[in-house]
């Protein structure tokens, strides 16, 4: 029965292949043009100092394309290639305006573009969908421009940002290292301190000498009290003139010869002159003040001994107040040096904070002229020879088999419905009446 219905279903199907042919002739043409983009990068981010592993890979890759595929790049491409300049963009302007008119053409280029790596593979293929050839071949180099012209940006740009912040905590160290410097040299202006060790060694050996000047005269005042003693003990049994420390002076030895001379003459003269003589009474006197001067001196010499002690003992006191004073000055002179070793040591270890984030300074400087990112083009895009949009072989191909199923269901169709007699069956099952004959 589909036989008999043959032309119906051939018809069908050539009327579903012109239309498919008149729709495919209609129909815009899409132009794609793409091009490959190798994506390298170091294993060390030399501006975060974090390193990259191979299992990043495609998270990294995968952001690449992000970034292909975003507005920033989209934006480019529009400043670049002065799309707004075009007649087709004043046009959409004068009917939404600036804004919903520039965000169409944002969206459009957003959607027309395509962005896919192969596994395992770092080469990301970029492709761009227009309505020529030409167009195709333009945007989709712009975009990969665009692109790599932003990865610089964001590199340098976060280089720039870090080098700043680096920049502003270098001028607080610089600071603080200055303020401790400061510091350090008004405290020794006002101190008066040019060079401490050598204040603190002269008085080391002042309080040395001074130690030293200060047992040797406490060994004398002992002797002094020794000696005074003893001459007291003499005294209760002898003159002074006889004491051993004062008949052996010089003057009271010279006034002794002489009280001898004096006894001597007046023990010649007493046998042949009377006592009331004028010459014995003259070498009496003589005698008796000679006896008078040994006995002052003795006495003057027992008094200046007895004075040793109490001078000694003041040149004690006197040594040990020195001695005191200067300890009292060496201990502030320590206190002032330890001082100065703390402002010392701090301004050190500022110095040292400074150089070493001088250092990173410098490294982050040549850091942010290597980017982290390397990127290639392995192939740009060309103009297209073929519309990538609509396929037509496959379309009319499609539209064959299409309609032939369409020609075959509607055939049945028309069968089911209008049943026509082509057999004995048929003649049967319609009308139940005897078959008196068959013809062929």
């Amino acid at each position: 029965m589909l036989l008999a219905r043959r032309r119906l279903v051939v018809a069908v199907a050539a009327a579903t292949v012109l239309l498919t042919a008149a729709v495919l002739a209609v129909v815009p043409r899409t132009w794609t043009a793409s091009s490959d983009i190798y994506v390298d990068y170091k294993n060390t981010d030399p501006i975060a100092g974090r390193l990259f592993s191979s299992g990043q890979d495609e998270s990294y890759l995968q952001t690449q394309i992000d970034i292909i595929t975003s507005q920033a790049v989209a934006e480019r491409v529009v400043d670049n290639l002065g799309l707004r300049r075009t007649a087709a963009y004043q046009e959409s302007v004068a009917k939404v305006g600036e804004d919903r008119a520039y965000a169409q053409l944002i969206r459009a280029i957003g959607e027309n573009t395509r962005a896919a790596n192969r596994r395992n593979s770092r080469v990301i293929e970029v492709a761009f969908d227009a309505g020529s050839p030409a167009d195709a071949r333009d945007y989709a180099n712009e975009i990969v421009r665009s692109y790599m012209a932003l990865s610089a940006q964001i590199a340098s740009s976060a280089a720039r940002s870090r080098s700043e912040q680096y920049n502003a905590q270098l001028e607080k160290l610089r600071a603080e290292a200055d303020r401790i410097q400061n510091e350090l040299t008004r405290y020794q202006r006002e101190a008066g301190i040019v060079n401490i060790n050598e204040r603190e060694d002269v008085l080391t050996s002042e309080i040395s000498s001074l130690t030293a000047a200060l047992v040797a005269v406490q060994n004398q005042r002992q002797e002094a009290l020794g000696r005074q003693r003893a001459t007291d003990a003499l005294l209760r049994s002898t003159r002074p003139e006889e004491l051993p420390e004062v008949s052996g002076q010089p003057a009271i030895n010279d006034l002794k010869s002489k009280l001898s001379d004096a006894d001597r003459r007046l023990s010649e003269v007493t046998g042949v002159l009377g006592p009331n003589h004028p010459r014995v009474r003259s070498l009496v006197a003589e005698r008796d003040a000679l006896r008078a001067r040994i006995a002052g001196e003795a006495g003057a010499a027992v008094a200046a001994q007895r004075l040793d002690p109490g001078r000694l003992a003041a040149q004690e006191a006197e040594l040990r107040r020195e001695i005191g004073e200067r300890q009292r000055r060496l201990l502030a002179q320590k206190e002032q040096r330890d001082r100065i070793a703390a402002y010392q040591r701090e301004l050190e270890g500022a110095e040292r904070v400074y150089n070493a984030a001088t250092q990173k300074y410098d490294e982050l400087l040549m850091a942010g002229n290597i980017s982290a990112v390397n990127l290639t083009v392995l192939r740009a895009a060309e103009t297209p020879t073929a519309a990538t949009k609509p396929k037509v072989l496959p379309s009319l191909a499609a539209s064959v088999v299409v309609g032939t199923a369409l020609g075959l269901v509607l055939a049945l169709l028309l069968e089911f419905g209008r049943r026509r007699l082509r057999s004995r069956d048929d003649l049967m099952r319609g009308f139940p009446l005897p078959v008196l004959g068959q013809i062929g």
